[in-house]
């Protein structure tokens, strides 16, 4: 074996860098694929013509995919042979790995699709009985609108999408739709992310769904949380695309509570003059979705302030259409969906008193998880409840330590019971690695990436009920769990003012009250972790320096704890 050639490079300090060649010669990367699903019929020919064959083996390609819903190069049979092996080697029909699908009774097919880099999405396939089979479609991963009754927007912002990654997601129903004699009729960005706020990708791929797919630019409603200057580059497009306007609150404060976004652009009346000049521009009718909450926006007075509000803001009643939408319920929002009653007398206050259109929509797919962020949000939940805690990672034999998030009644930080430390007594020295996915207790940027959809005790349960009474603004009552305050009672006089040394402990402004309802969240997970260590150190395993440390921190972190819950009073 011949010694390895080295290259000589002059630094800018004159002095001579010696490179090993031998750190080029590594394995060959994988190929790149090009997606047969999302390259236009223009872009395949010159591809198929580039490698020898002919362009009408490109029509033949585009013919079998997207006309007979083939997805396997080897049913291509009138294809040569050397095409097909050349397909093989440097093409795929889709990029999307389909990590899960449910099929609900009603016929409703709920996806889910892992990203290339690990990152997970959602579609949808609703099929009515008049014909029309319409797609719920995705545009990012995750969301950053921060709706607090929406799947979605409970697990936060990942990345967008690409174009050819919302395309495909299209492109791959109506292949399918074809090869079973059916097509794809409408398409509606209500999925995964805020469609707006990935403008140039989304409008992107709608003119795609358009000219390739032959879906009618009238036959795609896009969804907004009321992204208003958006809003108004959607109005100068060529494309007569449906608007679909999120409201689920007709007052500013209902609606911020519920829907951040609000406050964040400008508020109702910046977004509702913005409709009334769309509706100008457009010509075109607007739909306003209405989640139905029991209880909270439901009643007849509610509908009332709703009509109200597009009197004010002169939207003519012909040209707006109220979808009601009876809630998805997701465990981290304590609402439920309206009863058909209440539903009955909303429909009724605004047809009969305001001439409004409204449609009470049918809920698709409850039975699989199909609102916007469920079949993800239960994927990676059951990914995380199989997370083990203490593992031999291969190659170095060493074990994996951390503290690490789990689900109520799992594994401990050790690793379970089945793993074994020998021949290791307090003070002893072992070699580890660390594993790339523990939780760094001290980390205050990572305190939002631990709240849990579901309700692990009272206090989520609270904190649920604690956002649905934002929308009524009133503040719930504290338990009487919680650290007493002083209060006054009404025929008390109130107290004289305090030394100006002394500041109120009560919190009014949102963002402090969101992060120090995120800090108590991290402060109730930590403590819970410290008692699991110390309960795996009663056990007799030995804890190493790392833990230790964070169990000294159980009275700094208990006390912070009795300081932030008496500031939430």
């Amino acid at each position: 074996c011949s010694p390895p050639s080295t290259s000589i490079i002059r630094s800018s300090t004159k002095q001579d860098i010696h490179i090993d060649s031998s750190i080029w010669q590594q394995a060959e990367p994988t190929p790149f694929k090009v997606n047969l699903l999302t390259l236009p019929l223009p872009e395949l020919e010159t591809l198929v013509k580039s490698w020898g064959f002919k362009a009408f083996n490109a029509r033949q390609i585009h013919n079998r995919i997207f006309s007979q819903g083939v997805t396997d190069i080897d049913q291509m049979s009138e294809l040569p042979k050397q095409l097909r092996a050349v397909l093989h080697e440097r093409a795929t029909i889709g990029s999307l790995h389909l990590e899960i699908e449910q099929i609900s009774q009603d016929g409703t097919k709920k996806r889910a699709y892992k990203l290339h880099d690990g990152q997970m999405i959602e579609s949808v396939l609703m099929p009515y009985e008049d014909g029309r089979r319409t797609a719920c479609i995705s545009s990012q991963a995750g969301c950053a609108m921060g709706c607090v009754f929406c799947a979605t927007g409970q697990m936060g912002f990942a990345r967008q999408l690409t174009s050819e990654e919302i395309y495909e997601q299209v492109a791959r129903f109506a292949a399918e739709l074809k090869g079973e004699g059916e097509r794809l009729s409408n398409i509606v960005m209500m999925g995964m992310g805020e469609p707006l706020a990935n403008y140039r990708n989304v409008i992107a791929a709608i003119r795609r769904m358009n000219t390739e797919l032959g879906i009618g630019a009238r036959k795609i409603t896009v969804s907004t949380v009321g992204i208003v200057p958006n809003i108004r580059k959607l109005m100068n497009e060529d494309l007569q695309v449906r608007l679909a306007l999120s409201l689920h609150c007709a007052t500013d404060e209902e609606r911020t509570a519920l829907l951040p976004a609000n406050r964040r652009y400008g508020g109702l009346d910046e977004l509702m003059s913005t409709i009334r000049e769309y509706i100008r521009v457009k010509k075109s009718r607007v739909t306003f979705e209405w989640a139905l909450i029991e209880g909270e926006n439901d009643s007849k007075e509610v509908a009332r302030t709703l009509g109200r509000l597009l009197q004010r803001h002169d939207i003519r009643p012909d040209m707006a259409h109220v979808n009601l939408i009876p809630l998805n319920p997701t465990g981290g929002f304590g609402g439920g969906p309206s009863g058909r009653a209440n539903v009955h007398k909303f429909v009724e206050v605004l047809e009969k008193e305001f001439g409004v259109s409204a449609t009470p929509r049918m809920r698709r797919g409850i039975d699989i998880d199909a609102g916007c962020g469920q079949l993800k949000a239960s994927v990676k939940k059951k990914e995380d409840a199989t997370k083990v805690i203490l593992a031999q990672p291969d190659g170095n034999g060493l074990p994996m330590v951390g503290v690490y998030e789990d689900e109520e009644g799992g594994e401990d930080e050790m690793g379970g019971d089945d793993m074994e430390v020998q021949d290791l007594s307090h003070g002893s020295v072992v070699d580890f690695a660390i594993n790339d996915d523990f939780i760094d207790l001290d980390d205050d940027d990572i305190a939002e990436d631990f709240i849990d959809p579901t309700f692990d005790d009272e206090f989520e349960f609270e904190e649920a009920e604690r956002l649905i009474a934002l929308v009524k603004g009133s503040t719930l009552q504290q338990t009487s769990q919680s650290p007493p305050r002083a209060a006054v009672s009404e025929n008390e006089t109130s107290p004289p003012k305090l030394p100006s040394k002394q500041k109120s402990t009560t919190i009014t402004d949102d963002d402090a009250l969101r992060k120090a309802k995120r800090r108590r969240k991290k402060l109730l997970k930590n403590l819970k972790a410290i008692q699991k260590l110390k309960d795996t150190e009663q056990a007799g395993k030995v804890l190493n320096e790392e833990q230790m440390e964070k169990v000294g921190k159980e009275k700094e972190w208990t006390i912070e704890l009795e300081s932030v819950e008496h500031n939430l009073m």
